[in-house]
């Protein structure tokens, strides 16, 4: 290293994987961009964007969202509904850092089931799944997460998302995938990312995280269920 007695060494930030700064070719695409109103469906980038990541996720659209918060939140309002219930890991994002935002937001309680290292499997979640009765809460939604964060960035492995896929199909629920860094996932076990996210309903996705991007994530899933969640988008502001 060059420099002086005086001079500082260089700081490798490892607080978050989200400590990223736009590269400086990419500030450069920033600022030649196209650009239009997003509402009115006229930016041209945006639209290519959300192509792409419907694309490499084997979705049919897919939506920009400024926060991955507010892209789980939506996919769970569309996905539930008020009073359900949503089978979930008990460290998950959802439940340890987004404020609660599932029962402020859409009136759905979360049942969670702790799990070794964050990767629960279809076993833990059957066993958590409510019976028909007038008197519980109706299980509504199984949410996942890969990596599991608190768990140090477990991966969950494409054999155990498969079998997430049949048993949420024999009970006929949705799955939702907080994948924030499910590029990571896909690298560490060999696969495409659209091998993990063809197995869930719905899949966020971050930009922050691996990518460098300053913000955003994205929601995919099939279309009708995009234009809803579209609307919940300008719900959530």
């Amino acid at each position: 290293m060059s420099g002086g007695p005086g001079a500082r060494a260089p700081v490798v930030d490892l607080r978050s994987d989200t400590v990223t700064r736009p590269s400086p070719g990419m500030r450069e695409a920033m600022r030649d961009a196209e650009v239009g109103d997003d509402v009115l469906g006229d930016d041209p980038t945006v639209r290519a964007l959300e192509e792409r990541v419907a694309g490499l996720l084997g979705k049919e659209r897919a939506l920009f969202f400024p926060s991955g918060i507010m892209a789980n939140q939506t996919a769970l309002a569309v996905l539930g509904r008020p009073g359900g219930e949503v089978v979930v890991e008990a460290r998950a994002h959802l439940v340890s850092y987004e404020y609660g935002a599932a029962a402020a937001l859409s009136g759905l309680q979360v049942r969670t089931v702790e799990a070794p290292y964050g990767v629960l499997t279809p076993a833990q979640v059957e066993a958590a799944l409510r019976p028909p009765s007038r008197y519980l809460p109706e299980t509504v939604l199984v949410a996942l997460e890969n990596t599991h964060m608190d768990s140090g960035g477990r991966v969950m492995p494409p054999a155990v998302a498969r079998a997430h896929r049949a048993l949420a199909d024999r009970h006929g629920l949705p799955i939702h995938l907080d994948g924030a860094r499910l590029w990571h996932a896909a690298a560490a076990a060999g696969v495409e990312p659209r091998a993990y996210a063809e197995l869930a309903d719905t899949v966020m996705v971050a930009l922050s995280k691996g990518l460098g991007a300053p913000v955003g994530s994205m929601l995919a899933g099939p279309a009708a269920v995009l234009e809803a969640a579209w609307r919940v988008r300008r719900r959530f502001g």
